[in-house]
């Protein structure tokens, strides 16, 4: 069963047994008020009548009357004054048990039951009975009232009847406004359901709208609300990262395929050609050298692909602080095997600058970007260091303003048929914006064509 479901049935139990309760106590309590003001009125009503009465006999009545003459004034002066009266009621007048005067049809006596005054059901009907004694001429004579209150109990019948269609109404009622009211306070929570649902169909965009008033009052399901949005904003960013690296990835690996076409194809070529046509030593030779120089550049691009793959997985590398002089000390051997190679020259130069770097990965910015001032047409590269930024400075060709932005694309080379003869793969660039980003910094290059480049890796403050 649903918690909707379930609060609404447990807020209309609550509600009803509530109004039953309270009605029930309310009808109770009007119910003995109702026969209470009757019985009160009707005793009331007694107490005058004996005291109307003692006084009119006293003035008409003396010890020298007869028994008869008695007799005749006690019921003449009693129906006198039971005979004006409003109230509908029923007098008895006894001595001992000499009956007077008895207007009502029933035997007090058995109505009282020995009580003062009592209620009871007589044939059908509800009768009130109390009874008083009244002192005349030395004796003592009993004067009793009847009241029938069946209209008074037919009227807490229907009393009761009101109080129940009330109550069937207020039921109904209060179950209609529970039902609204729940649905509408839980409706985040429906709206929960479905979003968590959208989520695990690939809609990670999908959030709970928040009113104001909802964002004012911080209940508890605002509060779930607010957390799943968070949970959904950070299973988005996630979902979007791991989509960037894989769409990188889908990008490199398509490609290096690309790049890898030329080189194979020419090995096969050349392969196929040693193998099945007679040639001379030389262009043996010359066959053997150029599968050779095409397979070391499919293992540079490979190994430039698989680290740049490496280091698009999001891991934090672990930084050390290190000199700058130490970083080129551990770099000169290979920089100048590079400038030896291309017949070129190369100078370090820099002032106690240190920086939080991972040596191996900087290391291998600075090769990168030295063999591409070389293959630019270099003859003289300066490696230096200045607060917060190593660079390389060359004098080589210079690359073109409107394609300075470009560059650090993968495979992306402004001259590719020299790229090409030189084995480059256009990765270079690329692996060094990514391992500056690394150390959270950036690349940043400037080139003017004809007069040489210079790229500065700027490490933040």
């Amino acid at each position: 069963m649903k918690i909707r479901v379930r609060l609404s049935l447990l807020f209309i139990l609550c509600s009803t047994m509530s109004l039953l309760l309270c009605g029930f106590l309310l009808l109770r309590s009007s119910e003995k008020s109702m026969i209470r003001s009757v019985e009160d009125n009707a005793a009331s009503e007694l107490a005058m009548l004996n005291t109307s009465f003692s006084s009119a006999v006293s003035k008409v009545l003396d010890e020298g009357s007869s028994d008869a003459v008695r007799r005749s004034i006690l019921i003449y002066v009693f129906q006198s004054y039971t005979d004006d009266t409003f109230s509908g009621s029923q007098y008895v007048l006894k001595h001992n048990e000499e009956t007077f005067f008895n207007n009502s049809g029933y035997a007090p006596d058995v109505l009282l039951g020995g009580l003062q005054q009592n209620t009871v059901t007589w044939q059908g009907e509800k009768l009130f009975a109390a009874v008083t004694e009244t002192d005349l001429l030395s004796e003592t004579y009993q004067i009793y009232i009847i009241r029938n209150m069946t209209s008074v109990y037919d009227s807490i019948t229907g009393l009761r009847l009101q109080f129940a269609i009330i109550c069937a109404f207020a039921v109904l009622i209060s179950t209609v406004l529970i039902l609204v009211i729940t649905s509408r306070t839980l409706s985040p929570l429906k709206t929960l359901e479905k979003e968590a649902i959208s989520m695990t169909k690939g809609a990670y965009q999908t959030r709970i709208p928040l009113s104001e008033g909802q964002l004012k009052r911080k209940d508890e399901i605002t509060t779930v609300s607010e957390s799943f949005n968070r949970m959904a904003d950070a299973v988005e960013s996630h979902i979007n990262a791991v989509t960037a690296v894989a769409d990188e990835r889908r990008m490199l690996i398509g490609a290096l395929t690309h790049e890898m076409k030329t080189p194979m194809t020419a090995i096969i070529g050349y392969a196929e050609l040693l193998e099945r046509a007679k040639l001379s030593e030389k262009q043996s030779e010359e066959a053997v050298s150029f599968i050779h120089r095409e397979a070391q550049r499919l293992e540079r691009l490979t190994q430039k692909m698989m680290q740049l793959i490496t280091l698009t997985d999001g891991e934090d590398i672990s930084l050390q602080d290190i000199s700058a002089r130490q970083l080129f000390d551990m770099a000169e051997e290979t920089l100048r095997t590079i400038a030896t190679r291309h017949d070129a020259t190369l100078q370090f130069t820099e002032n106690g600058e240190r920086f939080a770097a991972d040596p191996d990965l900087i290391i291998g910015v600075l090769t990168n970007l030295v063999d591409n001032s070389y293959s630019a047409g270099a003859k003289h590269v300066t490696v230096s260091a200045q607060e917060r930024a190593i660079m390389v400075s060359d004098d080589g060709c210079g690359i073109p303003k409107e394609i300075i932005d470009k560059i650090t694309q993968p495979f992306f080379r402004a001259d590719k048929s020299r790229s090409r003869q030189s084995g480059h793969a256009g990765l270079g660039l690329t692996l060094a914006a990514r391992i500056a980003e690394l150390h959270h910094a950036r690349l940043f290059i400037e080139s003017e064509v004809g007069t040489g480049t210079t790229v500065s890796i700027l490490f933040d403050a």
